[in-house]
């Protein structure tokens, strides 16, 4: 663990990043597959306890700590109890338009039909968005978006494989595009990321074409293409070594925003 952490440590110290000030810093974390481990059972997640502490610090440290997540923000109200933290759920996605809400309803309606006959798939719907669960069902991603391809079509909706899911959106709608509303809103000195499924990918991105100091942290799992990390300035093994860089970050920022009260 302590080479895990020396290397951390390192990618930190020649990151852009570590040169802003920690009250101009804004860090944005997905939850799923980052601060917490993916099991079977999305009701039954948690996250890890150390990662929780690590936020409630950096909420007192940091310009602003958000929780960009495709859970809903209902859920992540449960599983983030953090004053400070700001909770963005359903990743970001504006309330649907009328036409927008018809293509939802039609395709959630449609879609069961067509996964009633695969065991242990289920659909989650939100407010902007659905989530069809593959993680306990004997069906590839890629068979069940064969199945469901022409309904996108049909229905105009955007359908994205993640870690045994295909998530559902109106075309061009994402984690980025909340994320570009969060920089021009809250107008960081820096962004750090973190993220762990095809569904950050247009958040690394957006910081990716940008000329702001920035740290995109990937958590890797065999469940996705190694490409979605091509944009990462650090890649993880799993979130307890993404909970040791939010520990190391709180102590760097707490001894930084001390140095420079004593200065």
């Amino acid at each position: 663990m302590r080479a895990e952490l020396d290397e951390i440590e390192d990618v930190w110290r020649r990151s852009p990043v570590s040169a802003v000030p920690p009250n101009e810093l804004m860090l944005v974390t997905d939850f799923d597959g980052t601060l917490a481990d993916i099991g079977p059972d999305p009701a039954r997640s948690a996250a890890v306890p150390e990662a929780l502490d690590a936020l409630r610090r950096l909420a007192r440290l940091l310009r602003q700590v958000v929780v960009l997540s495709s859970r809903t923000s209902t859920e992540l109200e449960r599983l983030v109890p953090l004053s400070g933290v700001r909770l963005i759920g359903d990743s970001g996605l504006a309330p649907p338009t009328p036409d927008e809400k018809r293509a939802l309803e039609r395709f959630n309606g449609e879609a069961a039909k067509l996964m009633a006959s695969v065991s242990g798939a289920w659909l989650e719907i939100k407010p902007a968005s659905t989530t069809v669960h593959l993680r306990n069902a004997q069906i590839t991603g890629e068979e069940a978006m064969a199945l469901l391809r022409p309904l996108l079509k049909d229905t105009g909706l955007y359908g994205a494989q993640g870690r045994k899911v295909i998530e559902v959106h109106t075309a061009f709608a994402g984690k980025g595009t909340a994320l570009t509303k969060l920089l021009d809103e809250v107008e960081p000195g820096g962004v750090i990321a973190l993220g762990d499924d095809e569904n950050d990918r247009s958040a690394f991105e957006v910081l990716s074409g940008s000329e702001m100091p920035h740290m995109c942290i990937g958590i890797s799992s065999p469940e996705v293409r190694p490409d979605l990390f091509a944009r990462c300035d650090l890649v993880l093994g799993s979130p307890r070594q993404a909970t040791a860089f939010l520990q190391m970050l709180a102590d760097w920022a707490s001894a930084s925003l001390e140095t420079s009260r004593s200065g």
